[in-house]
């Protein structure tokens, strides 16, 4: 069954988001790059990076 394609948005968009915290935000304005797109989902997988927990 083919995956659902997820909607990727630019790192200014996901670091304006409601749906992050404030230090997750903090995290994203770091990690993610400028001319990238990124799913919700990669946002949060980067996030987890950042913080060192791989679950």
């Amino acid at each position: 069954m083919a995956r659902k394609q997820q909607t990727k948005y630019p790192k200014e968009a996901l670091v304006d988001s409601q749906g992050f915290s404030i230090v997750e935000k903090d995290i994203l304005a770091v990690v993610l790059n400028d001319n990238q797109l990124y799913s919700v989902d990669d946002a949060r997988k980067e996030i987890k990076k950042f913080k060192g927990g791989i679950h």
